[in-house]
């Protein structure tokens, strides 16, 4: 965090962009509902002029309603940055997929893991059947079992579908790892060439192609808005939004974040079930 003379220059600055994580910060604890006052106040923010922007790993149809709904939000950065989209348009900007062959080696070295792999390729994602079990016995909520829905296409083979996929792989998200088979897991992804790995929760790998994440997503978007890094504001609460935080010129976390992105935060307000982002967009955009 820094220091409180800084900070009061930060206060002074002219946001163009506003960018917002979803899960633990836009979103309530629900992983579904966006708070009024975070809504009043995004539709603020977008009525003085700014750009707002969702930032999430999940792919562009598993948007929740309450995000599509929500006045002013104009862009989405999916899938940790490997799709940008203009919601309004409904167009895709820019794409940064994994390679095929490197997809398969992603998969294959996976597979072997009694995991729940989500492949999300096209905005959609392609799960197998027989994997499904292993995601049930997570002891997700109902809610975020709900989420997972979302999207979802079911397919029987998951190699056979890389082999000739519908589009082009954004990424590969395994939502739940069991405690006996994480750090396995981690070790053996670790060794594959050609990949970025993040998580948003706790028990969770996501993959990307090599460069991709939500800083990449964003710096491509200002290009295409004309919009400088020191003019952007960027709120997350996950390891996978410390880019995205790094590239902005004002970095806020909620409370509830790990403690690496409150470090790389200018300011930390309380927690998405107690609005962050309305707090944040009335401190510095209002």
């Amino acid at each position: 965090m820094v220091a409180g003379i800084e900070l009061e220059g930060k206060n002074r600055m002219k946001i163009k962009l506003l960018a917002l994580d979803m899960d633990g910060t836009t979103l309530c604890s629900d992983h579904v509902t966006v708070s009024p006052a975070n809504r009043a106040a995004i539709e603020a923010a977008s009525a003085r002029g700014v750009f707002v922007v969702t930032a999430t790993g999940r792919m562009r149809h598993r948007l929740p309603e309450a995000i599509e709904q929500t006045p002013g939000l104009h862009y989405a950065v999916t899938c940790n940055g490997a799709s940008v989209f203009d919601l309004r348009e409904e167009a895709l900007l820019y794409a940064n997929p994994i390679p095929e062959d490197t997809a398969l080696r992603v998969f294959d070295t996976l597979a072997p893991f009694p995991v729940f792999i989500e492949i999300y390729s096209g905005g959609f994602d392609y799960v197998e059947r027989v994997r499904i079990p292993y995601i049930e016995a997570s002891g997700f909520s109902e809610s975020r079992m709900k989420n997972l829905l979302r999207g979802r296409r079911t397919i029987e083979d998951q190699r056979e579908y890389l082999l000739h996929p519908a589009a082009p792989v954004e990424k590969f998200n395994v939502p739940y790892l069991p405690p006996e088979h994480e750090e396995a897991v981690w070790a053996a992804m670790r060794r594959v060439e050609g990949v970025a790995l993040t998580s948003s929760v706790a028990q969770n790998i996501e993959v990307n192609a090599a460069g991709t994440d939500k800083g990449d997503g964003l710096r491509f978007l200002c290009e295409y808005l004309g919009v400088a890094p020191g003019e952007v504001m960027a709120i997350g609460d996950s390891r996978n939004d410390l880019e995205m935080l790094t590239f902005a010129g004002l970095a806020a976390a909620p409370a509830n974040a790990t403690d690496e992105i409150k470090a790389a935060a200018d300011w930390v307000g309380p927690s998405n079930d107690d609005d962050c982002v309305a707090r944040a967009i009335e401190r510095f955009l209002l």
